[in-house]
This record gives structure tokens, C-alpha cells and sequence, in this order.
């Protein structure tokens, strides 16, 4: 299948049929004891899916934030609609500093004793091309080469709490540590212009049209080659690695584009609230989905055809170690983590 049918595929009978037909329902467990990690998390999915889980009683709450400000506020949000007398703590990241990334890991890993649960949700929708302090296209360091970073980084936090035994008497058990990343049905319309190059990082840092127009869609698909590949790893035995399409969401992510009035009312007219659409994320934290695993609608469903073809895992694991190389620069564990 073409992209350009696969894409059209994919708006009739995957965005069109689920906004309009999909049941949502709510993901159950006693999270007594338990840690959990939400990034972007002071508003939209971030803070809806931290209040769904400040709802199944954790010990503790983290919202990774690059406002402690707006971080602050959300905290307030949370227990005023939930009544959590647990932990919340609000801890400051920001994305598009590797810098950053590296010592909010650094910290969890230095001041938790467990982590049950990392939300991967921080991302960005950005109309203008524009460069981090890092060197990097501000779509690509946020959504793909920091999500990664973070994601491995914590890996060995994850890893440990799969032996700890249960934090609570009544804590539900069958709850395994996830890593569970946002990603987005965009992924089906990536044309990803990049594949062929000699360096696909280095050409999606090149503000060629091609890649201009395409970069969200391709950091989409990146997501799921992230989720992918760090489900292989040896450091992610017993940690469940899942990444997640929360739906056409009524949220702020688009808050660049000024998309003219006939699609603003088609996404009111389909979009979920947050709090609908976070519970495919709910359903991605809690479920023993498998490695890797593509989740939309509450349930399992298949990645984009191209993906699971020899090509495509071909282009993927040519990201995947092209990735690892530029964080082996920023972090010297990365190498010591993949490859354990």
C-alpha cells in the first residue's frame, strides 16, 4: 500500500471510525505504594492522565514540567478534582535541553526507590523552523531525541522495581512498570523524506521543505520506533514499553497553526476531551501490553504496514543507532544501558 492510500486508509477507518464509534473506558487498578512520571504534564493529556491515576490511589505523583509555576497550578487541579492526599511533587524539565533531560534522570535515579510508571507525554506541534540551544530542530530534540534520552535513562529505575515485591498488601499485582510513550495516528501519514539519506538525523535537521512540512508526522513514527526499540533491550526485561494514539484530542498542541474555521469545526465536532483521550494512555500504563506495542482506542492495534516490512525495520534500527550515538555524547551510561 502506497503512503498516500495508506494515509487515506487511515483517516476513513482509523480516525474517522474510532473519534466517531470508539469506546473509552477506564483502566481499573489499586496503584497503592506506586511511583508515577507524567511529563508535560501542568494541562491537556498530561494533566488528565495524572488525574485519572491520582484517581486508583499511588503513593506518588511526579509531573515533569518546564514551569514549576504551571506545574504548581496543576498540582492545585489535581487534588481539587480528585482529593489526592498522596505525594505530588513537581519537578522542572525542560525538553529541548539535553542538559536538563540529564539531570532530571539523574534525580529520579539518585531520589526514588521505585518508579512504576513514566508517561513520556511532553511534545510539541511547531509551525515555525526553529534550533535549540542543543543544535537541534526543536520538533526533532523535543518529541524524538529527549523523549529517548529520558526514556533510556530511566530504564534502569524501571528494571529495578520489577524485582522489588509489592508495595502494598493491597496493591493490585499484576501491574508491571510500563514506559509508555505519546505518540500519535499522524505516524500513518509521515512521508518521511528523510529515510534515504546518508544520515537521517542530520537531513531532519535540514529546513528542506520536504522535511519541514513532515516533521511532526515523521517524530511521530520516530515514537514508535523508540517504543520499538527499547523494548529489545536487555535493561527493559519485565518493564512494559508501549506506545500510545490518544485520539483527535481538543487540546492546545496545535495552538500554532491558525487552521481556518471548516477544521476547527471538524475537530470540535470529533475531538475527545483530555480526559477521554488519556485514557488510552491509562489503558498503555497499566495494560501487560506487548514489547513495543502500537496502542489506540484502548486496545492493541497494528503500526503502519511499512514498518514491519524488512525495509522498514531496516530505516528503523538505522534510527535507533543513530539516536544512541548522539546521546552517548550527552550521557556516557546510554552505552553501558543499550547494550548491557
Amino acid at each position: 500500500m502506497g503512503q498516500a492510500l495508506a494515509s487515506a486508509h487511515y483517516l476513513v477507518f482509523g480516525l474517522l471510525y474510532d473519534q466517531l464509534f470508539a469506546k473509552l473506558r477506564p483502566t481499573y487498578a489499586d496503584l497503592a505504594g506506586r511511583t508515577y512520571l507524567i511529563t508535560g504534564s501542568n494541562s491537556g493529556l498530561g494533566l488528565a492522565i495524572a488525574v485519572h491515576l491520582a484517581r486508583l490511589n499511588p503513593q506518588r505523583l511526579i509531573l515533569a514540567v518546564r514551569s514549576l509555576d504551571k506545574g504548581a497550578a496543576a498540582k492545585t487541579e489535581i487534588v481539587s478534582q480528585t482529593g489526592f492526599s498522596g505525594d505530588i511533587d513537581v519537578w522542572e524539565l525542560d525538553m529541548e535541553s539535553f542538559a536538563s533531560v540529564k539531570q532530571f534522570a539523574e534525580r529520579a535515579r539518585t531520589s526514588l526507590t521505585r518508579l512504576d510508571g513514566a508517561i513520556l507525554n511532553a511534545g510539541i506541534h511547531a509551525k515555525e523552523w526553529g534550533v535549540t540551544g542543543d543544535g537541534w530542530e526543536r520538533v526533532l530534540q523535543v518529541n524524538i531525541l529527549s523523549t529517548g534520552l529520558l526514556g533510556v535513562l530511566l530504564l534502569p529505575l524501571l528494571q529495578k522495581t520489577t524485582r522489588l515485591p509489592a508495595p502494598k498488601p493491597n496493591a493490585s499485582p499484576q501491574v508491571l512498570p510500563h514506559l509508555t510513550i505519546t505518540g500519535s495516528g499522524a505516524q500513518f501519514r509521515a512521508r518521511f523524506a528523510a529515510k534515504t539519506a546518508p544520515s537521517i538525523l542530520q537531513a531532519m535537521n535540514t529546513p528542506h521543505p520536504s522535511i519541514k512540512s513532515d516533521r511532526y508526522e515523521s517524530s511521530k513514527l520516530f515514537n514508535l520506533f523508540l517504543a520499538r526499540e527499547i523494548a529489545q533491550l536487555h535493561q527493559a526485561e519485565g518493564v512494559v514499553v508501549n506506545v500510545v494514539h490518544p485520539g483527535l484530542v481538543l487540546s492546545d498542541i496545535g495552538r500554532d497553526y491558525n487552521f481556518g474555521p471548516f477544521v476547527m469545526l471538524f475537530w470540535r465536532w470529533l475531538g475527545w476531551t483530555p480526559a477521554e483521550g488519556s485514557l488510552n494512555l491509562l489503558y498503555g500504563v497499566l495494560s501487560p501490553t506487548p514489547p513495543g506495542a502500537y496502542i489506540r482506542t484502548c486496545q492493541v492495534h497494528p503500526p503502519p504496514a511499512w514498518v514491519t516490512t524488512k525495509a522498514g525495520a531496516h530505516v528503523q534500527k538505522r534510527v535507533w543507532n543513530e539516536m544512541v550515538e548522539v546521546w552517548g555524547q550527552i550521557s556516557p551510561e546510554i552505552d553501558s544501558i543499550v547494550r548491557s
